[in-house]
């Protein structure tokens, strides 16, 4: 009887705490679709719409809020926005088409920056070490032969 109690009681909670998540998620569908979309403002101040104070940002935000509560997804009211201002208004280039450049570009230009970098280096290693390499093996064994010499003269000298 007891264990029929404390179920009861953790169903209500859940069923309780269920109703809650729907406020929650409105506020993180504004948040998303705010980052998704820039201000368009008379200022033209550049900005993503969470992060613009302008008055038009206000109203903007007051009017995607009544969208979302009507009932119009996230990716409508985009769409919506891409038609009406072009896409420029998205925060993020689109991932198709041409606007692929913008995604791929950077990354391109670090491997091929890096190939480059890579080339000059074993370059410059590669003149340098032609140069050591004539010149080293000639002076060396006259350095090493004088040298040895004086060694096994100075062995011979040390009486044991």
């Amino acid at each position: 009887m007891h264990t029929k109690k404390i179920m009861t009681i953790l169903f209500m909670f859940v069923w309780v705490s269920m109703g809650l998540v729907p406020d929650a998620g409105a506020g993180a569908l504004l948040d998303d679709l705010e980052n998704q979309l820039m201000c368009k403002c008379d200022d033209k101040c550049g900005k993503v719409l969470i992060n613009c104070t302008c008055s038009t940002s206000d109203k903007t935000r007051a009017k995607f809020s009544k969208m979302l509560e009507s009932g119009i997804t996230v990716e409508q009211i985009v769409k919506m926005q891409v038609d009406k201002y072009g896409e420029t208004v998205l925060s993020a280039p689109t991932k198709f088409g041409f606007n692929l450049t913008a995604w791929m570009t950077p990354f391109l230009a670090l491997v091929a920056g890096g190939f480059g970098v890579r080339k000059v280096l074993l370059a410059w290693v590669g003149k340098k070490g032609n140069i050591d390499s004539i010149e080293a093996p000639v002076a060396e064994s006259k350095i090493s032969e004088k040298y040895s010499k004086r060694l096994k003269d100075e062995l011979d000298g040390i009486e044991l």
